[in-house]
């Protein structure tokens, strides 16, 4: 399969065909949905909105439509007791996760359902949630940025001076930097999008001298403690990486992280091949180091994705024979082997870059920024 124009409109065609009622209101996967996949709204339609902003498409609808999609994401932001004043909420994502009956049995399931994604071990359920609420408040608040959008409201409850952001920052498993990263990029895209002038100025740089605190200056990886596994790595320094592109800071060591990358081999899960590429895409538009090596990485890895493409959908599944099951731990398809929403957007979103890397004038892509 070639990465060209009649991909692109196959995956148009794929996401029309996840539409709902509403021209903003999408499925997750045509064939396999759960109950939580097909009541979640907010992920899917901000997975949506972005996939049409790669592909060029959502230039090519009308104001109105426009309009109403950014209307629809902000109708999300709410106050709720206990959560962040002006957080993006899927309610029914809420009452889902609450129907759950916190018996012994129940407990374990939950721990088993978020150790998957090595996220949440020790973490209580509500602990659980109010990360799952911080991340889809930066997921629906960097959307909305990347089409010259903002929230209605100002979300502002969130670390912003030195010592609070070095407490919370220092509160994450540094050892697993998968999950303390995306902390990290969370608020950078808080300060980033939210503050103004010198409250902007003291966060960004609060946050670029914890970073520091963080950098192994032998790997160019950030971590505490004993390195961590290769893909452990690489995802960890991913995060980190998305959150100093929102700071206008400066990759530390571009050089090692692609030494680094270029010995490791990511699985074929759709989160570790795009890690990989974004790490590798964005180290080389800050050097010109490797780039034969890093072509041909990039070539395998794009033989690896295209074998997640489902022909006969038009577009990728998170796995190569299964689709994505679970949303921030709920059950959102039963995982057949089709295509999926969220597959489709980070492999896609992969291919973008390897396609902006290789070729001068890009003119099929836009680049996301996550």
């Amino acid at each position: 399969m070639i990465v060209d124009s009649s991909l692109i409109k196959n995956i148009n065609k794929y996401i029309e065909g996840l539409q709902r009622d509403k021209h903003f209101d999408f499925s997750p996967v045509n064939v396999g949905i759960t109950k939580h996949g097909n009541n979640l709204k907010l992920g899917f339609s901000c997975y949506a909105l972005k996939l049409l902003f790669i592909t060029k498409k959502w230039d090519q609808l009308n104001s109105q439509k426009q309009n109403e999609w950014i209307s629809f994401i902000n109708s999300f932001q709410a106050n709720l007791l206990n959560l962040p004043q002006n957080s993006f909420v899927d309610k029914v994502f809420i009452n889902d996760y609450k129907s759950f009956n916190f018996n012994k049995s129940a407990k374990s399931l939950i721990k088993k359902t978020l150790n998957i994604f090595d996220l949440y071990s020790y973490e209580k359920p509500y602990k659980v949630l109010e990360n799952n609420i911080r991340a889809e408040s930066k997921q629906a608040i960097a959307t909305l940025f990347q089409v010259n959008e903002k929230n209605k409201l100002d979300y502002l409850d969130f670390q912003q001076e030195d010592e609070e952001i070095n407490k919370f920052l220092n509160s994450f498993n540094w050892n697993k930097p998968w999950h303390a990263g995306a902390q990290f990029s969370a608020l950078c895209v808080f300060n980033k999008t939210q503050l103004n002038g010198t409250k902007r100025e003291k966060g960004i740089g609060a946050l670029n001298n914890f970073i520091e605190s963080k950098l192994d200056i032998d790997t160019g990886m950030y971590f505490e403690n004993t390195l961590p596994s290769g893909s452990e790595s690489i995802n960890g320094s991913m995060k980190v990486l998305t959150g100093l592109d929102w700071i206008d800071t400066p990759i530390h060591f571009p050089e090692k992280l692609i030494d680094f990358c270029l010995l490791n081999e990511p699985s074929s899960e759709g989160c570790d091949l795009v890690d990989a590429v974004y790490v590798l895409y964005r180290c080389s538009k800050q050097t010109n180091y490797k780039r034969k090596e890093i072509n041909n990485y990039f070539n395998k890895l794009q033989k690896i994705i295209l074998s997640h493409y489902k022909s006969d959908e038009g577009g990728f599944s998170y796995y190569i024979n299964r689709s994505q099951e679970y949303y921030y731990g709920l059950k959102i398809t039963d995982g057949q082997n089709r295509a999926d929403i969220h597959g489709t957007l980070l492999l896609l979103w992969a291919l973008s870059m390897i396609y902006d890397f290789q070729n001068e004038e890009n003119e099929l892509f836009n680049i996301i920024k996550p």
